[in-house]
């Protein structure tokens, strides 16, 4: 469970996005919509540029179907919502996710 630590990050956003779904809170909507495009271009930048996790596996990193999870989390709660474009960014962020996955077992 050490690896609940490093991804915080992730799982306050999903936070955000759970509040946005619920209370359409204004400041939840800035975050999602700064959040979401720079993650989609991080992860594009990951697979085009070939990076992937490194083959030694670290002890303290998440699991992969922790991601799995968050990412259909924050899906389904923007089709909820109706945000079909930020929808889409999350598909896209869990598609390219596996993606890079992929290669990185691959690799291995």
């Amino acid at each position: 469970m050490a690896w609940l630590k490093n991804v915080l990050i992730d799982v306050l956003v999903t936070i955000v996005i759970g509040i946005y779904a619920f209370q359409t809170a204004e400041w939840g909507y800035w975050i999602i919509t700064i959040y979401t495009p720079l993650m989609l271009l991080l992860k594009v930048a990951a697979v085009a540029s070939g990076v992937t996790k490194k083959v030694k596996k670290d002890p303290n990193a998440a699991p992969d179907w922790f991601y799995h999870v968050l990412y259909a989390v924050n899906l389904l709660l923007l089709l909820y919502t109706g945000w079909w474009i930020m929808a889409g960014g999350w598909a896209a962020i869990w598609l390219l996710s596996a993606i890079q996955a992929a290669k990185s077992s691959n690799k291995k």
